[in-house]
């Protein structure tokens, strides 16, 4: 380990001390100290302020050499909902993100291990400001430590069902718009002659992509609070014609073709509320959500129904936990040439 006084004597522009956890295999690493203040009224100025302002530090923590092309990252903010405990912006290797249910996951227990929430057994409640909304995570909490989460989502909705597209090389795709604290679209993999199984990563993330592009062509998003919310976000692929089974099979396809290694909680609440459109979930019900490569797997339920302004909307419940993997402390000399640096 580098000496104290060694560190000193470095020309460093940058330093950046992190907690880094994992959901489902998918990386969460929460920045506890070193990132620029973050300027804005509202946790919207505060993420357009990150993206016009601060992007080249999210390169810096997110991309190669300090973390990869899935890398999912949290940075905590100065919170302007009077009722969160704490507020977040959610960053990724090729940008930012509304809402990221494994990261929320993974804050909830940070959250209680880290005394910004008193633990309260046998549950202690976070809320917890994201852009999206403010969401709340329930954790489990015995003998002084914290341990699993489950989180309600904000109101999540169908923009779309049942919707038809041509794409080149496939002919006619049936496709649905859900949003779950982000907007997907989702789509039955095998329409496409690919598998979970069999089928690459990148097959997969290529075609995802595609259709995404497509849609996004086709569909005009709309928001019933902020038309900033109103993008795609990724594609979730599941396996086969839905029906009311007890598990799903899915992959989430994200932002720049990224592959999320969980079942993907803002996904799965998504997918929720479009089982429940379609008649093949109950409130109440669990489903499981299993993720079609890595076999991780999250359950979630409807907790009740509910409107956004005149829209049928779900509040739905993610459960996972968030395991602890490092702490790091991220340096970045000025003579550096490359700070960051990803291979597309």
């Amino acid at each position: 380990m580098m000496s104290l006084q060694r560190i000193n004597q470095l020309n460093l522009s940058m330093v950046v001390k992190t907690t880094d956890m994992q959901v489902g295999g998918a990386a969460a690493r929460i920045i506890q100290s070193g990132y620029p203040d973050i300027i804005g009224d509202t946790i919207l100025d505060k993420l357009q302020y990150s993206q016009d302002n601060l992007d080249h530090v999210r390169r810096l923590v997110m991309e190669e050499p300090r973390g990869h092309n899935e890398m999912h990252s949290a940075v905590l903010v100065e919170k302007d909902d009077k009722q969160a405990d704490m507020a977040v912006l959610f960053l990724s290797s090729s940008g930012y993100s509304v809402m990221c249910g494994h990261a929320t996951i993974a804050l909830g227990r940070y959250a209680v291990d880290h005394g910004i929430v008193k633990g309260v057994s046998p549950e202690t409640i976070v809320k917890i400001q994201c852009p999206c909304g403010l969401v709340t995570a329930h954790v489990e909490y015995q003998d002084g430590k914290a341990g699993a989460a489950r989180f309600e989502s904000v109101p999540c909705f169908v923009f779309a069902a049942d919707q038809k597209i041509n794409l080149e090389g496939y002919g006619e795709i049936h496709y649905d718009i859900s949003y779950g604290g982000t907007f997907y679209v989702y789509c039955d993999l095998t329409q496409f002659g690919l598998n979970f199984k069999s089928s690459s990563v990148t097959d997969i993330a290529t075609t995802a992509m595609k259709l995404r592009r497509a849609v996004a062509a086709k569909v005009t998003l709309t928001h019933h609070e902020d038309n900033d919310l109103a993008y795609f976000y990724g594609v979730i692929f599941y396996s086969g014609p839905l029906d009311n089974s007890d598990c799903f099979e899915e992959t989430c396809i994200f932002a720049d073709a990224q592959v999320d290694r969980s079942p993907c909680g803002s996904g799965s609440s998504g997918f929720l509320a479009l089982l429940h459109h379609k008649g093949l979930v109950k409130e109440g019900e669990v489903r499981k959500f299993v993720n079609g490569k890595t076999r991780s797997s999250f359950n979630g339920k409807i907790m009740k129904q509910v409107k956004v302004k005149d829209t049928p909307a779900v509040i739905v419940e993610i459960s996972g936990k968030g395991y602890y993997t490092g702490e790091c402390t991220f340096y970045c000399e000025q003579d550096d040439p490359q700070p960051s640096f990803l291979v597309k």
